[in-house]
This record gives structure tokens, sequence and C-alpha cells, in this order.
């Protein structure tokens, strides 16, 4: 079976055509068959640096980081979850203020200004993407082991927006244990499937931005029973990761200078106007019809996940998400002024086309970043970077009746609901000392990341907590900590803007 299996593997890399050379991936509910053992939900098996790994493996029974806990699942071409409303606004509650403050407030901006700038789907021109270089260093951050708070909320964005980026090029779809195992640890036949698909021929493929990418499975067993197809870069040297929407891909010291022509490879096949999609719609709608108005209402979906909607509709993209941020919460309180947007969508229907009116009472921000204590303790303590919320409009999956008897499933494509909030660590420096003596700052292996926002300007970095001296950083950097070997890229500077119109009312804060 391993032989046999290691033959159609290589036969299906021959197939390739060598001009799908992008590649974009998407994500949506997990489906039944994506477990933990095979590296969905918490994962395991790392084969690349990342900022949730701040503090270094400690070996032993047991000692494992729980470093990058994902959302939902990956999905194949024609599955791939998305937002459905146009305007998306977002806020702050007094958390987030009192540590990151007013520049933590424009570092989020920041972000959100380049994604607010990106065009329509349907007249993106990808050829103006950079494919490599989109990720700088600045060397000054990268020694302090600084994340940069801009970038990080456009990889999250670009999540809520339905992409998940090159660590799911390839994915283990089953393991079977051989029959001649004998208890031997690892020993399984795999069935590896793709889900990486080229933005223009929407063909299967090994690349992304350029790069061609293979496999090498990894497993965990008996410490933990899981595996995992860990994507790399088959030229030497290359970095293996470019994305945006790669969340590994994010280096310490390192800031995006915009998104890339996969990225936007995805968001336009997601969002462009003519793919039309049967979806649900958020609760805080009404959809008016030729034939009425209708307002969802809340319906668990079939799968436990999310919320679902009894309204449904043969759709088209809104081409385009706009953030606005809107005043939510101070010192004193919380407030915010309902915003009421009103927007139209293509709907398909009796073979023709017609316009579907929608209205959307918003009275809280759809997306609220907050802050919060996510350094863990135990035998293996980790420090996660943030964590955040997801939740779908969708009906499960459904079986196809024609397929019924061969147990053929068919995923529903499922819609993105836009309220999200997002906890950043605010925990603050981090050592780890380890052994049975009471050892100091001096010996400490490993030293935490710090939030800042930074660029290529000759500018300091700025570090959070708002206050935060750079010279208490440096010389905390100094006495303990590791130095991490990171990928350096060549500059990209040309940026695409763009204008919108949205229609509202209501006063969105500036």
């Amino acid at each position: 079976m391993t032989r046999i299996l290691k033959r159609f593997i290589c036969l299906a890399l021959g197939l390739t055509v060598a001009g799908n050379a992008f590649g974009f991936s998407m994500w949506g509910p997990a489906e039944s068959w994506q477990t933990q053992d095979l590296d969905y939900g918490i994962r395991y098996l790392p084969s690349y640096p990342m900022p949730d790994l701040v503090l270094q493996e400690v070996q032993g029974p047991g000692s494992l980081f729980s470093i990058n806990t994902e959302l939902g699942g990956t999905k194949n071409l024609g599955e791939g979850s998305r937002l459905n409303i146009p305007i998306i606004t977002y806020g702050f509650d007094y958390t987030f203020l009192s540590y990151f403050g007013a520049k933590g407030v424009a570092a989020v901006d920041s972000a959100f200004a380049v994604l607010n700038g990106l065009p329509a789907a349907s007249s993106a021109n990808l050829k103006t993407f950079a494919t490599q270089g989109n990720q700088q260093v600045n060397y000054s951050a990268q020694a302090m082991r600084m994340l940069d708070l801009k970038s990080t909320v456009m990889w999250l964005m670009m999540e809520h927006m339905g992409l998940i980026g090159e660590t799911h090029t390839y994915d283990l779809r089953e393991r079977v244990t051989e029959p001649s195992a004998n208890g031997v640890p690892c020993a399984f036949d795999i069935v590896v499937i793709q889900r990486n698909f080229d933005p223009v021929t929407y063909d299967p493929s090994h690349y992304v931005n350029g790069t061609l990418l293979t496999y090498q499975i990894g497993c965990l067993n008996p410490t933990v029973d899981v595996g995992d197809a860990m994507e790399q870069a088959v030229q030497a040297g290359a970095p293996p990761f470019s994305c945006v929407a790669t969340r590994e891909a994010l280096q310490v010291g390192g800031y995006y200078l915009r998104i890339t022509r996969d990225d936007m490879g995805g968001l336009r096949y997601l969002y462009r106007r003519d793919r039309y999609v049967n979806e649900g719609f958020d609760i805080n709608t009404s959809i008016t019809t030729t034939s009425g108005t209708y307002t969802p209402i809340s319906l668990q979906g079939s799968n436990g996940i999310g919320v679902g909607g009894a309204f449904s509709a043969l759709v088209g993209g809104v081409e385009k998400i706009t953030f606005v941020k809107t005043p939510y919460d101070s010192e004193l309180g919380t407030s915010f002024a309902p915003i009421t947007y009103h927007y139209s969508i293509p709907m398909a229907t009796n073979n023709a086309l017609q316009s579907l009116t929608v209205t959307r009472v918003v009275t809280a921000p759809d997306i609220i970043f907050t802050a919060g204590d996510l350094t863990f303790p135990g035998p293996s303590p980790f420090q996660e970077t943030l964590v955040r919320s997801a939740n779908f409009i969708t009906y499960g999956a459904e079986v196809s009746p024609g397929a019924a008897s061969a147990g053929a499933v068919v995923v529903t494509p499922s819609v993105i609901s836009p309220e999200m909030v997002v906890t950043f660590n605010n925990s603050g420096q981090v050592y780890y000392n380890e052994g049975t003596q009471f050892y100091d700052q001096n010996i400490a292996i490993a030293l935490g990341f710090v939030w800042a926002s930074f660029n290529g300007s000759t500018n300091a970095p700025i570090p959070f907590p708002n206050g935060t001296s750079l010279a208490q950083i440096e010389a905390q950097v100094l006495s303990a900590g590791q130095e991490t070997e990171l990928n350096t890229f060549v500059p990209v500077s040309t940026i695409i803007t763009t204008n919108t119109t949205t229609t509202a009312s209501g006063t969105p804060g500036g």
C-alpha cells in the first residue's frame, strides 16, 4: 500500500502544469474528518519558526507547546467561506486602550488603511502585487524580539475574509496503521490531499507566489498521536511562506508592506460579483426582494458551529470589504450609537438576475479588539500572541442523495459571521528558567516577544504597553534570551489605492 501511494503522489506531482506558479487556500467550518490527530485545530507539528513559539520546547514526555490554534479547517474549491457584508465595523475596548494606547490604535488603523485601499475583486490586476519581498525586517525590532501589531492585524483580517495560507497547501486526509506495524510508532499508510488553487485557472497548484512547495510528513507518537504534511520550499534557501494569510509567515522583527499576489488572488476568487453561492445572512439584516422583505432568525447550524439564517439565496460576491472604525469603549464605559447600512448584492433566481437589497443595523462593532493575559503555566509553558473568535452562518454538511449509498459528503459553502473578538496578549516580557534550582535572570533560556509598531524608517520602534521604554527592553534582551536566525527580504514599495463608496446612516468615528 505504501509503495502504491508513493507512486500515486509522484504521478500527481508530475502532472502539475508548469505555468501554475501561484496558489491560495481557503477555510471554513471544520469537517468531521479534520481532527487533531491530522493536525487540525491545535497544530503540534510546525516545520518553521513561529511568533507563538517564544519559549523553547522542553524535552521529555508531555512537553509540547499548543502553539497554533486554528479555527475551522481548509476547504476544497467551491467550498470556501466568505463574508457577504461589504461594510465591517471595528472598535476597541478599554483593556486594549489602556495597554496599547493611542499609538496602538494608530497601528491597527494603518492595517485597515492597507486593506481599504485594495481594489474591487473583479477589477484586481494580480500582476501589480508583489510575490516575494513583501515582508521586510527591522533589525532593531528583530533583536528585541518585537512583533508588529499592524502586520498581525493584516493577517487576522486575511483569515477573517476567508484565507488560510501556505501551511495547508498539503493536508493529511487519512492515516491508517500499517498491518505489519507491530506496535512501531508512526507506521501508517497516509493519504495526502491538496488544498491550494491557482487564482487564475483554479487548478490545483503546488506553487504559492512563484515558490514551488513540497511536503515532508511528520509524526509525533507516542507522546502525542498526531501527523502532518509539513510544507517546504523545493529550492534550497527559498523562504517557504510569503502570504500575509499565512499566520506562521510573520517573523519577529518583520513587517508587511501590503498583501501579496496570491492573497489578492484568493480574495478575487471569493468576492467577485459573478461567483454565485447559496448563502445565509446575518441576523442583524433584513432582506428585500421582489417578493417581499425577510428577516433572518437565529438558527444553530447542524454541525453545531455558530449561527445560521432562516433566509438564504443564491447571491454573488460583494466585490470588496470596507472596514470602518467606530467609537465603542472608554474609561467611562461602553457606548455605541447604532448605525444602519444599506447595500445591494446580485441574486440569481429563476434563471434571471435581480438586485437583493439588504439593510443592516449595527448595534456594536463587528470586530472588537481587547487585551488580556495569555501566558499559560504548566510542565510546558507557552505564550500565545492572541486569541480570536469565529462563527459561521451555515447549515452544515449535506449528503448528496445521488451519492448517499457511497457515503459521499457534499460540503455546503458557509458565510463567515462578521462578529469577531480579538484578544492580544498583554502579559509583557516572559522569561523561562528550567530546572530544580532557583536560577536567575542571567541564565533564562528564552525571552518572550514584545508587541510593537515599526517599519523601515529611521524612527525607533514603538513598544507596547504604552509608555514602555526602549532602553528597558534593550536591557532585558541583553541580560537574557536567545537570538533567532531569520530570513531577510528584498524591498517592494508599490501600493495600490482605490476610492470606495458606502451608504450609511449614523456617524462612525474617525
